[in-house]
């Protein structure tokens, strides 16, 4: 039904942020009519007063037309006992600010409560005589994808693929983990997030960082507000990120050619920012758990001027953890802060910065094997460092955006973003298979010290074309990204021997003058990406979309290397220059309202280092993904389901060439192109809320890796620590009733054996599931107590597992941790 607008009420966004609450979020088009102010009995708990809101006009019937931004930041107090709607909605309003103005018999609206003193309005806007002109509510209009204060496990709406799609409008595999299941798993890293969804393997890197793999391949590229930025390291990858300034982060498996350039056929994550509150608010987090673990957040936001065109909001974020691992610990540290300025009511400018620091003493590399490939069975708290170990990296980035609306129909932005890493780390690692015969082992010290910085730009425009008698969708853009970075790595030897079963962390440190002249690999790295994009939504029968698009991409990589070993130098240098077009094609078919069946072509390209036999870089890797898949908005919206069957096929693999002879460069075979890997399987995913309280997020993936054409590993699998069976489950349950303060829930990953292979040696890590538990009690509408159980049974796991010397990791035993939250 056509709504009307009071000047009374606030007039900034109301034309895109209009919305009947309950509607919106779970009736059906045949709910949306007018119903009698029947007496309704509730029972709710003290929650966002959004939801609150929703529930009561879900209930009754009612319309709720509001500025979201209004309740954001808001609690309603717990809601018991029957009521006509309006005397619910009015409760469910005390203390907040707010006041409740009637339009019609069944529609109602929001505004700030006047001040004391001030002049007051009728709160039935008919006898106040308002005129209230005509504004149409659109589909797009409740689309909104941020998640915190939803208390939701899905989000309405995605940004990966510029603009704010419904994840069933898109023809590719997407995940999202939410604000709400970062809070409720407790996930404070960017790892522990992305290791919590539907399709994600991370494996441990020699260097205290994690790699992240997506159906086989690598993701070395993460999106921040959509702008892509791949940082390099010379030494495998050292990325540390904590979760206390984003929204979600959003999931893309499979080619990503389209949104980020070059890359592996793995997929793309898209980190969102938390953005300032209009109506402001502050919440206060203290944290305790085993092994000493402690931590405390502040996170304010409100409107900065009387008008609230100007919004502000900081996060401070700090943690101090030691381990199950002997003397292992870690202090992190997080600042956040931004701005958003509506420079007019369809102009918005946000900037921002953050500064993120990790500091202590790592157990970096692991843990070794017996020579044959048996595993020693250490205790999970060995440690073969020493006490001297240190690590120190900070990160400090910059955001920027623009965002404009030329009218109902066009819209652009454009995003900007400035990383710098600094890292400082000293260890003993092991570096040697332990003997059977004597228990002993070796570490040796190693010293690596880096300064990295990487820049990205955006700019796009998505607008609404009118052709054929239908709307159509376009999508235009232009993207640069570049990336710095001098590394040291540097290692003394002869190894020191310890007996692994009786390690002694305080042995005699190594001035970092002799560790640097033993032996120093010194690498100067350099990257550049530039590319134009476009996608073109064609609505070509009213069930039927097709998606057309693509990137052409000029991807430009220089690395030198210099090593210098007891005064003895040798340099090498490696240069990629390659430009492609990477095409993308989907079909999207509407079964209903509800559910669309899909299919889709990517592409994507990587360049290679291997050279030929002329001496001539390899042509890049050409990985492209082919999907079908189905997917659907269940229950009112409220739970998102996907179930796709793909495949990937990468081709233009090195492999050694062997005509050219085993002496043809460096003392070793010259390399073709001829190799070809495939990936396939099928993912399935449901996330939301199923009934009344029960939320849950489940994501399985099924995933065949192997060599279609390879002159050593034909037939072999082609990444052996990707797992073929892999399920992530979360769910919790708010009790009925008397008891409906109380919260239960908790989940388990669990997953299919891997391995890895040394030459004849292969070293196992058997099939496993961890199981974890949840507890949350909602003390009253602002502070809420919750409890983590983590592997609940104690499952002896390993985590990672490397190769014969070291690189081995244990999964955390069984561990608590007590969260305290207030919301003001």
């Amino acid at each position: 039904m056509p709504l009307r607008r009071s000047p009374a009420l606030p007039t900034a966004h109301m034309g895109a942020l209009a919305l009947a609450a309950a509607i919106a979020c779970s009736l059906p088009a045949q709910a949306q009519t007018s119903h009698p102010a029947a007496v309704q009995s509730y029972d709710l708990p003290a929650q966002p007063l959004g939801s609150t809101l929703a529930r009561i006009a879900s209930q009754s019937g009612q319309q709720i037309s509001m500025d979201a931004s209004l309740v954001q930041g808001r609690t309603a107090p717990a809601l018991r006992g029957s009521y006509v709607p309006e005397e619910a909605a009015r409760a469910a309003l005390a203390g907040s600010g707010l006041e409740l103005v009637k339009i019609d018999g069944s529609t109602w609206a929001l505004r700030v409560a006047p001040k004391a003193g001030a002049t007051t309005a009728s709160s039935d806007a008919a006898a106040a005589g308002l005129t209230l002109n005509e504004i149409r509510v659109t589909a797009p209009a409740i689309r909104s994808a941020t998640t915190e204060q939803t208390g939701a496990y899905t989000p309405r709406a995605v940004t990966i693929g510029k603009g704010e799609q419904a994840l069933k409008d898109i023809p590719q595999s997407i995940s999202v983990v939410t604000r709400q299941l970062m809070d409720e798993q407790n996930a404070t890293s960017v790892y522990d997030a992305l290791g919590s969804t539907t399709g994600i393997t991370l494996l441990q890197s020699p260097q205290g960082g994690k790699y992240i793999y997506s159906r086989g391949f690598s993701m070395a590229t993460i999106q921040y507000d959509g702008v892509n930025v791949q940082r390099l390291y010379g030494r495998a990858s050292n990325y540390q990120g904590g979760t206390a300034i984003y929204d979600r982060a959003e999931v893309l498996r499979g080619s990503a050619g389209l949104l980020q350039g070059g890359g592996d056929p793995s997929g793309a994550v898209n980190l969102v920012r938390k953005r300032p509150l209009k109506e402001g608010g502050v919440t206060v987090t203290a944290k305790a758990g085993s092994w000493d673990r402690y931590g405390a957040q502040i996170d304010g936001s409100g409107a900065l001027n009387a008008e609230g065109s100007l919004r502000g909001r900081a996060v401070i974020d700090v943690d101090d953890q030691h381990s199950f691992i002997d003397y292992a610990n870690q202090r992190n540290g997080t600042l956040y802060g931004t701005l958003e300025y509506d420079i007019s009511p369809q102009t918005l400018v946000s900037v921002g910065a953050s500064y993120e620091s990790f500091k202590g003493r790592p157990f970096i590399s692991g843990l070794p094997h017996y020579s044959d490939g048996r595993d020693i069975g250490l205790p999970r708290s060995t440690y073969l460092g020493a006490s001297w170990n240190r690590q120190n990296n900070n990160t400090q980035t910059l955001y920027a955006d623009l965002s404009h609306a030329f009218n109902s129909r066009w819209r652009a932005k454009v995003s900007a973003l400035h990383v710098k890493e600094a890292l400082d780390m000293k260890y003993a690692s092991s570096q040697r298979a332990v003997a059977a015969a004597t228990d002993m082992g070796a570490t040796v010290t190693n010293l690596t010290q880096a300064d990295q910085s990487a820049s990205g730009l955006d700019a796009s425009l998505v607008g609404d074309v009118s052709a054929f008698g239908r709307e159509h969708q376009l999508v235009l853009g232009t993207s640069y990204s570049q990336g710095k970075v001098t590394s040291d790595y540097s290692s003394i030897t002869p190894a020191v021997p310890i007996n692994v079963f009786d390690p002694d962390p305080f042995r005699t440190e190594p001035s970092d003058e002799a560790i640097r002249y033993a032996n120093t690999e010194r690498t100067l790295g350099k990257t550049r990406q530039a590319g134009a994009y476009g996608a073109l939504r064609l609505q070509l029968t009213d069930p039927l979309k097709l998606v057309l698009g693509g990137r052409l991409g000029s991807y430009k990589t220089d690395f030198d290397t210099i090593t210098t070993t007891t005064g003895n130098v040798v340099a090498s240098s490696t240069h990629q220059d390659n430009t492609r077009f990477m095409p993308f094609a989907g079909l999207i078919y509407a079964l209903n309202p509800q559910w669309s069946a899909y299919a889709s072509y990517a592409d994507i390209f990587n360049p290679q280092w291997s050279l030929n036999a002329a001496g001539q870089n390899l042509k890049p890797i050409q990985g492209a993904t082919y999907e079908l898949g189905l997917k659907g908005e269940i229950l009112g919206g409220r739970a998102n389901t996907s179930l796709a069957l793909y495949r990937v096929d990468q081709k233009n693999r090195a492999t050694e060439d062997i005509a050219s002879g085993p002496d043809c460069r460096d003392g070793y075979y010259c390399y073709t192109d001829d190799g070809q890997v495939r990936s396939q399987g099928f993912d399935a995913e449901i996330s939301g809320e199923l009934t009344r309280g029960w939320n849950l997020f489940a994501g399985y993936t099924f995933n065949r890796n192997t060599y279609k054409r390879d002159i050593n590993n034909e037939g072999l699998d082609f990444n052996s620590y990707t797992p073929k069976h892999l399920l992530r489950l979360w769910t919790t349950y708010r009790l009925p009733g008397a008891w409906n303060a109380l919260t239960i829930g908790g989940g388990v990953n669990t997953q299919s054996a891997s391995y890895r292979k040394i030459g004849a040696i292969s070293l196992h890590a058997p099939g496993r599931a961890v199981w974890s538990s949840y507890v949350r009690y909602q003390i009253d509408p602002h502070w809420q107590l919750s409890l983590n159980l983590n592997n609940l049974f104690n499952k002896r796991y390993y985590s990672s597992i490397g190769n014969l010397v070291n690189s081995s990791h244990y999964g955390e035993p069984r561990n608590a941790m007590l969260t305290l939250r207030a919301t003001f």
